[in-house]
């Protein structure tokens, strides 16, 4: 179906909202606005055959604390509000949360090789205090109290953070939008969006969607669905994450989440040690541009590059331990090293018309999800009061 072309008009549907993306970022959305806005037709487009199959799935489940991000960013405060709401909320389903906290340590191996690691750790120190972020410092005992196998010359303690896992939180979001009456059409992608005078059509193989508001939640390919809307300079950047699983006896190692201090300008939070709800244990993951959105297992990393990262802290790891588990990709807005914030813009503002582009939704994106919901639905509000 082609924009512009000939509809029938059995083909044309009324909406409210249209979110476009059935992601982590696009249920918390759909279910938020469910609640807030009783009585609205919302609509949500996801073009794969399920819901949260792309960046939310592959996905490590960590509820940071946004620590790592920028205290000027909007990342680094819908991290921290989205947390706590993230694990509320999956307590309230039933559903199991690892309530485990992150040691940051620094490793006698990176120690020796240069002052970086307490620099980088002194950094993360200021950023964490300038968010109100609570943590504990640590010697080299004090880690070793909380995790009896990690080598470590000291670091610091966040006790609010948490491990879930992705696709029950994905499924629980989408699970209460439904409920409270959000309609979800998988199988749709969006191939055209374009704005009359009161609402935008919203093309798809087989339906158009007019509603005068628009939610972009397309994740890696919100800048395609931008584009479509006549909003050009936007770019996404694919950078993918590998995995490498514990699959021996020494996964029980490890109980908390165990991250080295990486630089400020480092792409990720480096290669760490990664409890999981059902007790098993990954590496990972690592940060690297990749050519495509879809480029998740040509060209992977070798086994060696996690080894060597993982044994600075639990030495007893060897080659044989490891497995390749898989990737994510994250939508970066950058292809360098360079911080990022999330954007979230209120591209469209003729009322009662509005378009909100959420793009670079990458880490923490799990963690701020429901955050990110409550702020768009106030963006929005003035929009669907009536």
């Amino acid at each position: 179906m082609q924009k512009g072309g000939s509809l029938k008009m059995a083909n044309i549907e009324e909406a409210d909202v249209v979110i476009i993306g059935a992601g982590a970022v696009g249920c918390a959305i759909a279910r938020r606005m469910s609640i807030t806005h009783p009585g609205k037709r919302i609509v949500v487009l996801e073009k794969l055959s399920g819901i949260g199959q792309e960046t939310s799935h592959r996905n490590s489940g960590v509820l940071h604390s946004g620590l790592h991000q920028n205290p000027r960013f909007l990342k680094s405060r819908l991290a921290w509000q989205g947390s706590p709401m993230a694990a509320n909320f999956m307590r309230k389903n039933n559903f199991p949360v690892l309530d485990c906290g992150m040691i940051v340590a620094i490793s006698g191996q990176s120690f020796l090789g240069g002052m970086s690691s307490l620099w980088s750790l002194a950094s993360l120190i200021k950023r964490g205090k300038e968010q109100n972020i609570k943590f504990d410092f640590l010697t080299s005992s004090g880690v070793r109290k909380l995790e009896p196998n990690v080598k470590s010359l000291g670091g610091i303690f966040i006790p609010n953070v948490w491990v879930i896992n992705p696709d029950q939180f994905v499924y629980a979001l989408y699970d209460e939008a439904e409920e409270n009456g959000a309609e979800f059409f998988v199988n749709s992608p969006v191939q055209d969006v374009y704005a009359l005078i009161k609402y935008h059509c919203v093309f798809t193989p087989t339906k158009v969607f007019r509603a005068p508001v628009v939610i972009n939640a397309a994740g890696l390919y919100a800048d395609d669905i931008a584009r479509m809307a006549g909003f050009r300079p936007y770019k996404i950047y694919p950078w993918r994450g590998e995995y490498y699983e514990v699959i021996s006896e020494k996964k029980s190692l490890i109980k908390h989440l165990v991250y080295p201090a990486v630089p400020p300008y480092y792409p990720g939070k480096g290669i760490h040690l990664g409890p999981r709800v059902d007790g098993r244990l990954f590496i990972g993951p690592n940060a690297r541009p990749v050519p495509r959105k879809n480029y998740y297992e040509e060209d992977k990393t070798s086994p060696e590059v996690f080894l060597e990262a993982a044994k600075r802290f639990l030495p007893q790891l060897e080659l044989e331990d490891l497995r390749w588990a898989y990737s994510g990709i994250r939508p970066k807005t950058t292809d360098d090293t360079k911080e990022n914030d999330f954007i979230i813009s209120l591209d469209r503002e003729s009322p009662p018309m509005a378009m909100v582009n959420l793009i670079g939704i990458d880490s923490p994106g799990l963690a701020s999800a429901m955050a990110i919901a409550r702020h768009v639905d106030c963006l929005l509000a003035k929009y669907l009061r009536k």
